[in-house]
């Protein structure tokens, strides 16, 4: 089957998150930056102020990753590295400016590897070279570049003070709050799925698993592990959910949709019980309460096991809830208990950067080519003199991304951005230059700036733009030529970033299958070990079960993202855009019935009996046969090869199997209707290089699927 032309998207401008807007984190890093401003310009110098500011600003920007432990490390690591950057860079553009484009190649590998250890280091980093360009821009000889380096460090410093203060804000109200989203999350699923909708589960885990995996420092432990269980309880209700999709739409589904219907109002409750102030807390857990003792689950449907299950679930959030209303306190654990934990993330980090060092890793080659580029760019720069030139490399930087969306995508926004905002900025300085006003403005640009980061590329480059020329005003430029410059680096750049990509570019087409044949492999270990625990309770237990629940969900994401870089690049057979967006869908549904498995597990309702377990054991082999043929058939780029009658296997399970066991069979249809699914795609996409060519298959064997 011929595949349909994929065309390759381009970025817009309409890609607006606007749940991602944060004032409270917008106003606590726009006072890191404003404060050192306020103070040099009432202490007449002006000049340190804004060197504090410029500490603060890109170590602001780091404050937006991670949780809080994390978040503070991230902070303090641009810090330091910013303010070893910052004399480095100045002492080096006074007395060696034939080294720069050297550093500037060092401290740019340094930024393109470190995206092998996750946003929070990267972003961290990236500050790193930002604050060695700024500083270029600025030569001082190595007294006066100490002192900007130590007000460099302040800013940061700053900014790391200023998060630590805010955890002793109504410690653990984030935590809550997020745990009252994720039930919100939870609600609407059931409000959908009781439609009728056909849902797939989602691949993100909820939003309180990274928040409560990074807990405020200064919550009590009796409150984070009741936070804890409650997540573990959504979690369960997640799966119960899942175990709905088909029951809810088939035989009986009205009253399956009922059940779901009284499932959302009750997880409504949840959630307000949890946004609730600690007045009214009471009396919406006593809602809670009343919604959930008035079931009446029938006794005599197919979907009797997954109600009781989903109420049993909601019954045990209610203690949880009361406990809430006055927790019992508990000795923190000692500070020394984390020691351990970060020495082993400090092991991890350079054994991945050990790994991803060789240009045959993806990180690797980006790193390489990042190097490159912004070593040619600072060259450019010198040999043409264009007036703040570094601008053009600093562009560089920040649009030159591993993959070609991105690298599109903030090259066509920062453009754009900074054209914009050059024109603000000029206009803000026409209106006047007393110190008082740019500071104000400042003010206004920088908490603008945070409050859009992550909302739109586009939207934050605006008024991060006004701030940085306002500055350059408050600092004697003039501003009418550094907007002018401004524009002209940032065009030159993002176009220079933009060919580097498409000279050396890192195309997901060629690697992606990894992604699809790991996305496979831990949908298989995560269905095995179901299976495994169904036929023999207790023998691989319940942290194990969640545990590669969520590894087969990371896959899941991985193998998104995956897919969006393959839709924004041009087609690449076999393996296509179009053909990772069907395999992710057949693998949706075989996740969802993998959920619904997982609470047959753990509600204690045997689903098929003892007399079963042989068929049991047979359907699994079979899964586990064809589910690896088809992650080796990825990797390999050619169709699968194992043809196992998995139907025959599944109607002997039925066949067999007494009233106990129909809540199985139906969960075990459905993972067989998944698997041939997704079979199919791979025998009908990828091409056959052995002797005996799948596609012409007769209909009498391929019958017995």
């Amino acid at each position: 089957m011929a595949e349909t032309p994929h065309a390759p998207r381009l970025p817009r401008l309409d890609a607006f998150d606007w749940s991602a807007l944060s004032m409270p984190d917008a106003v606590r890093g726009a006072l890191g930056v404003t404060l050192p401003l306020v103070v040099g310009w009432l202490t007449g110098h002006v000049e340190y102020g804004a060197y504090t500011a410029l500490g603060a600003l890109p170590a602001g920007f780091s404050s937006f990753e991670g949780q809080t432990r994390t978040r503070v490390g991230g902070v303090v690591v641009a810090s330091v590295g910013m303010a070893v950057a910052t004399f480095v860079g100045a002492t080096a553009a006074a007395g060696a400016p034939w080294l720069l484009p050297l550093m500037v190649a060092i401290w740019a590998y340094a930024t393109g590897l470190s995206v092998s250890l996750g946003p929070v280091a990267n972003v961290a980093v990236l500050q790193w070279a930002v604050a060695l360009l700024i500083a270029i821009g600025m030569p001082f000889g190595p007294e006066d570049a100490a002192v900007r380096s130590g007000f460099v460090l302040i800013g940061g410093l700053l900014q790391a003070a200023l998060v630590i203060v805010s955890w002793t804000l109504r410690p653990g109200s984030r935590e809550q709050a997020s745990l009252a989203a994720s039930f919100k999350a939870l609600a609407a699923d059931a409000s959908r799925r009781a439609a009728a909708s056909v849902m797939e589960p989602p691949s993100r885990p909820l939003l309180a698993e990274a928040v409560l995996g990074d807990p405020n420092p200064l919550l009590p432990d009796a409150r984070r592990l009741l936070l804890l269980d409650l997540l573990e309880q959504g979690e369960r209700v997640r799966a119960a959910l899942a175990a709905f999709d088909v029951d809810a739409s088939g035989e009986n589904g009205a009253g399956a949709r009922a059940v779901l219907h009284d499932a959302a109002v009750a997880l409504e409750f949840v959630r307000w019980s949890l946004a609730a102030p600690a007045a009214d807390l009471r009396a919406s857990v006593a809602m809670l309460e009343a919604q959930v003792t008035g079931w009446k689950i029938p006794s005599d449907v197919p979907w009797r096991w997954s109600a009781e299950a989903l109420a049993g679930q909601l019954c045990a959030i209610v203690p949880m809830l009361k406990a809430l209303e006055a927790p019992r306190e508990e000795d923190r654990r000692a500070a020394g208990a984390s020691e351990p934990a970060r020495a082993h993330g400090l092991l991890s980090a350079a054994l991945s950067l050990k790994a991803h060092v060789s240009p045959s890793t993806e990180a690797g080659r980006h790193a390489l080519r990042l190097a490159i580029v912004a070593a040619l760019a600072e060259v450019l720069a010198q040999v043409t003199g264009l007036t703040q030139g570094r601008w053009i490399t600093l562009t560089v930087l920040i649009v030159l991304k591993p993959d070609y969306g991105s690298t599109f995508g903030r090259s066509l926004h920062r453009a754009l951005g900074t054209m914009l905002g050059a024109c603000v900025a000029a206009g803000i300085a026409h209106l006047g230059h007393a110190p008082g006003w740019l500071v104000l403005a400042c003010a206004v640009a920088v908490t603008l700036a945070f409050a859009v980061f992550r909302v739109n590329y586009f939207l934050y480059s605006v008024p991060l733009t006004v701030f940085i020329l306002v500055l350059l005003a408050l600092m004697g430029s003039p501003a009418l030529a550094s907007a002018e410059a401004r524009i002209v680096d940032t065009f030159v750049g993002s176009v220079l970033g933009l060919l580097a990509y498409l000279a050396w570019p890192t195309w997901k087409g060629a690697t992606a299958q990894q992604e699809f044949a790991a996305l496979l492999e831990a949908h298989r270990d995560y269905a095995m070990q179901l299976l495994r625990e169904l036929a023999h309770p207790g023998r691989i237990g319940g942290s194990r079960l969640r545990e590669l629940e969520f590894s087969a969900r990371r896959a899941r994401s991985a193998a998104q993202a995956a897919a969006a870089r393959l839709a924004a690049e041009r087609p690449r057979a076999p393996f296509t855009a179009a053909l990772a967006e069907r395999l992710l869908a057949a693998v949706a549904r075989l996740a969802s019935a993998e959920l619904a498995l997982h609470t047959l597990v753990i509600s204690g309702d045997p689903g098929a009996p003892v007399t079963t377990d042989h068929h049991v054991c047979e359907l699994r082999a079979a899964l586990e046969t064809v589910m690896t043929e088809m992650a080796e058939a990825l990797r390999r780029l050619e169709a699968p090869r194992t043809m196992l009658p998995l139907r025959p296997l599944q109607a002997g399970l039925a066949a067999a199997s007494d009233a106990r066991g129909i809540a199985f069979v139906t969960i075990a249809g459905r993972l067989v209707d998944a698997t041939d699914t997704a079979y199919d795609l791979l025998r009908g996409r990828l091409p056959s290089h052995y002797g005996r060519n799948l596609a012409a298959i007769p209909a009498s064997e391929a019958s017995l699927r």
